[in-house]
């Protein structure tokens, strides 16, 4: 049997699986998230919240859909595990058709700007509709090295591509991983990030500084326009920064090489306490310091920074906040850190800027990167 025969096999077993009834109120709670707005528009979106469900929705137990079959599932063998694993990553995007050859497409994603080699689990009939310069808005799976179309895809005229451009640019700008499967533009996003990070050392004279937080916007402001002119592009948009931010005593901003640019309020007492450990004994210290450590989204950037400021300090900080005498930074600091923002440490670190692909350049009035 061909490996597209056996996917298509298993992908309708698993989507049996997924709707079985033993899942019922988690695919009931993903069905009213993506329904909120209204009943689905057509067949394409009807489907969409069943196949994210049984590919890449997170089950209570930490699991998707796809584990939990390869668990129960019986007779597969390790070519049939292989594939349904690699199920879990998953190609969304608005794609151009390229070129259309009997059971196979290929198609151009305007998402990542890379070109995926698609097949149909309904065989050669399900592209008789399609030639070159039409769109595709849908999902792919992997399938070996090239790729199968998962669930329903909802197709337009080459017409719509003024209307879908902008979509897909939104799409990159809100899921940003996703344009970095292309490497070129992932290098391209990392050098950007580096040259952006050599404007704001040139700005503010090194790679953190503390103000005020009523003073953040209007230097963010001037940071912006360095940054247009050194290296060109439109001048900067207004800036809206969180509430947590412009309200803060103080706060830090860190261009790190790797983490780029965060803002962190209240930095300004961070430093006081790990300047002066015995701080750590008094409430609005430690309940500031907890929130750094503990908060998942918060990334470990500044505590690395204090931390590396005066390592014997920073286990003194910590000894207290987490009363365990003797604790060293040195060893046992990157442990800490690991253990509470493992989301961070999970996988390779991605850059914070995003190039001008030309869904987005189009979109913003930017020029392409």
């Amino acid at each position: 049997m061909s490996k597209l025969a056996r996917a298509v096999e298993l992908k309708a077993e698993l989507v049996h699986f997924a709707t079985s009834g033993r899942f019922g109120a988690e695919l009931s709670t993903v069905l009213g998230r993506f329904y909120a707005g209204g009943p689905p528009a057509d067949e394409a979106a009807a489907f969409l919240p069943v196949d994210f469900f049984a590919h890449q929705h997170r089950l209570p137990s930490g699991e998707t859909v796809v584990d939990r079959f390869v668990a129960e599932r019986a007779g597969l063998d390790r070519a049939d595990v292989e594939l349904l694993l690699s199920w879990k990553t998953v190609v969304e995007g608005v794609f151009e058709v390229r070129v259309v050859d009997g059971g196979a497409v290929l198609l151009f994603n305007l998402v990542d700007e890379l070109v995926y080699r698609a097949f149909s689990n309904l065989g050669e009939s399900a592209f008789e509709p399609l030639a070159p310069g039409m769109y595709v808005v849908g999902r792919l799976i992997p399938l070996g090295a090239d790729w199968l179309i998962s669930g329903t895809p909802a197709v337009h005229p080459a017409e719509a591509g003024d209307t879908l451009a902008p979509v897909a640019a939104r799409i990159a700008l809100e899921h940003p991983d996703w344009v970095f499967r292309n490497p070129v533009l992932l290098e391209e996003a990392r050098e950007l990030q580096r040259a952006q990070r050599r404007c704001f050392v040139g700005y503010f004279g090194a790679d953190l500084a503390v103000l005020l937080g009523d003073d953040v916007a209007l230097a963010m402001r001037g940071y912006l326009a360095h940054q247009a002119a050194r290296l060109g592009g439109p001048a900067p948009q207004p800036l809206e920064l969180p509430e947590r931010v412009t309200s803060a005593e103080t706060v830090a901003l860190i261009f790190d090489e790797v983490g780029g640019l965060g803002f962190y309020a209240d930095f300004g007492r961070l430093e006081e306490l790990f300047a002066d450990p015995r701080l750590v004994v008094k409430r609005d210290y430690r309940e500031l310091l907890s929130t750094y450590l503990r908060g998942e989204e918060v990334s470990p950037v500044p505590i690395q920074r204090l931390a590396a400021r005066d390592l014997a300090k920073a286990g003194e900080v910590f000894a207290g906040l987490l009363n365990r005498k003797g604790f060293q930074w040195e060893r046992s600091g990157e442990l800490l850190l690991r253990t509470h923002k493992p989301g961070y440490f999970s996988r390779p670190p991605l850059p914070t800027v995003i190039p001008a692909t030309a869904a987005i350049a189009e979109y913003l009035g930017a020029p392409a990167g």
